[in-house]
């Protein structure tokens, strides 16, 4: 699959009947050559998915009769590798899985900045950054003077917020992700402990489209075959280590721990024979369907 539209949407709203909105859009998108995958939760929708580009306008009016608002839906176009292996779609709990304990009336109270507004805000003086990621993400890239949680799920964010609590009731904080869906749960969580919490609208790929992403650094993760995008979305430098599955950076490479499909400074240790002969097929695999 070459020549696509990637698109990345979610929207937080009511759905009562998940197996029967799911059947409905198995019927509408698998016609379509499409890869990708969309969650079905009864608090909405979350979904990244890669078309042909003359699928385009078609599948995203689609989208929005379905609910999912217009700002939330970020599309960038891909010549290339492959994005996706299949298509699948997934009823969850949660279209984004926090365990935060939050109604759709909560989510609904969030504080946004526009992304041509952000660097602005983020300049003042009594505003942290904070960024609601994991910290392979943090690692990849993250705007300048953010703070990172170093956490390794986004469940984890909770019990950070609440170390941190009193510190953050006095002080503006601005929050971040990739697309919006994590701050959409991180923003009012922090509100609920009197935090002033406000949230980049449309998330990192949102900033790279509407701004010159100047208080940036890095690349951005995404959790496709690309593994990361750079500020004009698109593909970045880093790999994912067949080893571990993370992020590698062009500096990690030049690692003498390094092996290209077997390790990376983080799970050099952990080779053995085994699984070298494991790693040997997967990396493969990999060869023949990119």
């Amino acid at each position: 699959m070459k020549n696509v539209s990637v698109i990345a949407f979610y929207s937080f709203f009511r759905i009562d009947n998940l197996e029967l909105l799911e059947n409905q859009i198995q019927d509408f998108l698998q016609p379509i050559d499409i890869k990708g995958t969309i969650l079905i939760g009864p608090e909405g929708l979350n979904g990244t998915i890669a078309i042909p580009l003359n699928e385009e306008k078609k599948t995203i009016q689609y989208l929005e009769k379905l609910g999912v608002q217009s700002q939330n839906i970020k599309v960038s176009k891909f010549d290339g590798k492959r994005v996706f292996n299949r298509f699948k779609t997934k009823i969850k709990k949660e279209i984004v899985t926090s365990d935060f304990d939050l109604s759709i009336e909560e989510i609904e109270q969030g504080q946004f900045i526009d992304p041509d507004q952000w660097d602005n805000f983020i300049n003042q003086d009594d505003v942290e950054i904070i960024d609601t990621r994991n910290d392979y993400e943090f690692k990849v890239g993250h705007f300048q003077n953010a703070t990172n949680p170093d956490i390794k799920t986004f469940r984890e964010f909770k019990k950070y917020i609440e170390g941190r609590k009193e510190e953050l009731q006095n002080k503006k904080v601005a929050i971040y992700c990739t697309g919006g869906i994590r701050c959409e749960k991180a923003g009012p969580l922090m509100q609920k402990y009197g935090i002033d919490t406000y949230q980049l609208k449309g998330g990192i790929l949102k900033y790279f489209e509407d701004t010159p992403a100047s208080k940036w650094n890095g690349e951005c993760f995404v959790f496709d075959y690309r593994v990361s995008v750079d500020k004009q979305l698109q593909p970045g430098s880093n790999e994912l280590c067949f080893g571990c599955n993370m992020p590698l950076t062009p500096e990690e490479k030049k690692s003498p721990h390094y092996e290209e499909g077997f390790t990376c400074p983080d799970c050099y240790d952990q080779l053995t024979e085994k699984k070298r002969r494991s790693l040997t097929d997967k990396r493969d695999h990999w060869k023949r369907i990119l």
